[in-house]
């Protein structure tokens, strides 16, 4: 009997044990994990789009400990995500696809593609125009749509091409040695009028001086 009441005893006490534990919890749950708040945004740096963020901690003593180990996942809906990882809290980097010389002018866009001298829409890198899904991971983490640049924006695709070359003149519209008064503007026109009327007057003076003579 007495070893069967030890046995009680030790049960009981662990018992009230984890209830006190678990009393304990309840009364002092463990702080909030800090929340992460990001805001982002697309930006033309010239004609290169960039993904610009700034992240930041309801703690400072937590986004200092943070700071340089955000990453960056561009989640691509129906294949491998776009990751980059040991970023700072606030920065920003060239847009998936996109990609600029040494002097910052862009080279290649997401969602293009250069083919026998000619940008043609359609690459590797459709998915991330014109939304992305960019997540943001320091401990917690938020998940954001982005929208890429709109599409009038400088940087949203390669340069226009130049437009094509008009047809060739018609035999009537090639130069017949006479000034094109309709092309000329201001003191031009007023001299071509002048030079017509001086080529008319010579004209009348030479009939008229012929008829004398005939008489």
């Amino acid at each position: 009997m007495k070893r069967t009441s030890a046995v009680v005893g030790i049960a009981i006490l662990a018992y009230l044990g984890s209830a006190g534990a678990a009393a304990a919890d309840d009364l002092y749950p463990p702080p909030p994990e800090p929340p992460l708040e990001v805001e982002a945004s697309s930006v033309c740096v010239g004609d290169v789009p960039y993904l610009s963020w700034s992240a930041s901690h309801s703690s400072d003593a937590a986004a200092s400990e943070l700071d340089g180990s955000l990453t960056i996942t561009f989640v691509n809906p129906g294949g491998a995500d776009h990751v980059i990882s040991g970023q700072p809290l606030s920065g920003q980097m060239l847009w998936p696809g996109a990609a600029a010389d040494s002097n910052g002018n862009g080279t290649d866009w997401p969602g293009w593609r250069l083919e026998n001298g000619e940008w043609v829409e359609g690459d590797e890198w459709d998915w991330v125009v014109p939304t992305a899904q960019v997540r943001f991971t320091a401990s917690p983490s938020v998940e954001l749509a982005v929208d890429y640049p709109l599409p009038s924006a400088i940087c949203a695709g390669p340069p226009s091409t130049p437009p094509p070359a008009g047809p060739e003149p018609d035999e009537d519209e090639k130069d017949d040695g006479l000034p094109d008064i309709l092309g000329l503007t201001g003191s031009q026109t007023t001299g071509a009028l002048a030079a017509v009327a001086g080529l008319l007057g010579v004209g009348g003076l030479l009939l008229a001086v012929r008829r004398r003579t005939q008489h």
